[in-house]
């Protein structure tokens, strides 16, 4: 506004000395327009006037924001404008953040960075998330990123734990979901890729590694506190966290991952990527002829520990307690994890599956391994494991009656043959037994290693990929019978060399 004197002087030269509107701006150095609006009003302000009230398309929806925002503070505009599109709001996206903007506290200032460019297929970045207790049990959930560093196309699932197997698992799953893998893959320094690190020195872990040569990439570690190195896949972390996550309720990590895979297929591979201006989608279809092939055949990436069953006939893993059946106890065997079961074996041979847990200090059973234990333990004869070997059959019987006469531990041999009828079955035992005897063999060591070439033969490998044709051939067989004449001129040699007798 003008001040008051200098409004007093154009009212005074236009109706007193008759001057023109441009006389005055040009006299008094004020503009034009100015000059028009004080002559217009015909009087002197000595204070602005109030603006009127603009209006605006979010007016209405101004209580479904509040809304929004009070459920969720964390909620980006992006998410916002999802939410209010279903509401029939028909505005951008530019005026919600104006309106967000005095809600949000003040950002920090931003650092500059040098913008690193990636040709096609030449690297991915992978990252994980902490989403916190979602299901109220004291269990973490993670979320594991992979993003393609040049499409920006992004694989996501969740996870209960961020152990090594549990991360190659991820790793596999989102290998098989771009159907073929990029020359590198950059991480920042998790536990479970990096050994140890001194500075720019650094070892990665022997499993992670022993994983990199098995698909044949490069792993590659960012500098540590420089998360600008690896802004793909933060972006993706961000992208989840902003627009995925909030107002969303979850039954069970099934139902989670279920929602995610839907979110990450419909909207995140199919959005305008902010950065690229493109659908990572559609570039995608770029970049597939550039990425390298994977190996067929999956990665075993189980959790695998040996443990010894205790006299309460279990086994401990990851904090909790798992059954097998009684007549193992004091075995050693061998415990295999994926994300959803827990299978242990003796020797090659299953002896119980059960569901993971992933709580602490609980005990999982299955009934059926304490079968004939409370007959046993509620007063059966010393001779009990002699009765239930003799109703294996007829030979398990004989096998007893010969047992005595060898120098074998008695004791040994016939809890050995109860873990064997109760892993192999009592038929296949006695069967096997029979066997053995006509051969006049016996022991529990033969027997064992009899049952596993019967029931455990190992499947052969698949046929290995020649990747040139012209490698694929049959060599000719060999004629045995030109081995045979070198043989005969070899004998013939020293007779030819003897000298003639006179």
């Amino acid at each position: 506004m003008l001040a008051v004197a200098t409004q007093a002087k154009i009212l005074e030269l236009h109706f007193s000395q008759h001057l023109s509107r441009r006389a005055i701006a040009r006299q008094l150095g004020v503009n034009r327009k100015s000059v028009a609006k004080v002559i217009g009003r015909r009087r002197v302000l000595t204070s602005p006037q109030a603006a009127a009230p603009r209006t605006s398309l979010l007016d209405p929806y101004a209580p479904k924001i509040e809304e929004l925002l009070a459920a969720a503070p964390e909620r980006s505009a992006v998410n916002i404008l999802q939410q209010l599109r279903d509401a029939g709001y028909s505005g951008g996206i530019t005026i919600l953040r104006d309106y967000l903007r005095p809600l949000r506290p003040g950002a920090k200032p931003k650092q500059a960075f040098f913008t690193l460019d990636f040709a096609p297929g030449e690297a991915a970045q992978v990252d994980w998330g902490e989403f916190g207790d979602v299901f109220g049990d004291a269990t973490k959930v993670h979320a594991f990123v992979m993003v393609l560093c040049y499409s920006r196309m992004l694989y996501l699932e969740f996870t209960l734990r961020e152990t090594l197997p549990a991360l190659l698992r991820a790793y596999e799953r989102a290998l098989r979901f771009f159907g073929a893998r990029c020359r590198e893959y950059w991480h920042d320094n998790m536990p479970t890729v990096v050994a140890e690190r001194l500075g720019r020195l650094a070892r990665f872990t022997h499993g992670f590694l022993a994983y990199a040569g098995f698909h044949g990439f490069q792993p590659v570690l960012c500098n540590t506190r420089s998360p600008h190195e690896k802004g793909r896949v933060e972006d993706g972390v961000k992208l989840v966290r902003e627009q995925f996550w909030p107002g969303r309720t979850f039954a069970h990590l099934d139902d989670l991952n279920a929602q995610a895979a839907t979110w990450r297929d419909t909207f995140a591979n199919r959005r305008v990527h902010e950065t690229t201006a493109k659908v990572p989608e559609l570039l995608f279809d770029l970049e597939r002829p550039a990425l390298l092939p994977l190996r067929p055949e999956p990665y075993d990436a189980d959790d695998l520990v040996s443990a010894t069953v205790s006299r309460f006939f279990r086994v401990r893993f990851d904090a909790n307690t798992y059954s097998v059946p009684w007549t193992l106890v004091g075995k050693t065997v061998t415990v295999r994890a994926d994300d959803r079961l827990v299978r242990i074996f003796y020797g090659p041979k299953s002896v119980a599956t059960h569901p993971r847990c992933y709580h602490k200090g609980n005990d999982i059973q299955a009934p059926q391994h304490a079968d004939g234990l409370k007959e046993i333990k509620a007063g059966a004869s010393r001779t009990w494991q002699l009765e239930a070997l003799k109703s294996f059959g007829p030979h398990t019987t004989r096998y007893l009656d010969i047992l005595p006469a060898t120098t074998r531990s008695l004791r040994a041999e016939v809890k050995e043959l109860l873990c064997l009828g109760t892993v192999y079955g009592r038929e296949c035992l006695e069967q096997t037994i029979g066997e053995l005897m006509g051969q006049g063999i016996v022991g529990a060591n033969h027997l064992e290693r009899a049952l596993r070439l019967r029931c455990d033969r190992p499947t052969a490998p698949p046929p290995m990929q020649l990747g040139d044709e012209r490698l694929a051939f049959v060599p000719p067989a060999p004629h045995l019978e030109s081995y045979d004449a070198l043989l005969l001129d070899a004998r013939r040699a020293p007779e030819d060399e003897q000298e003639p007798q006179p």
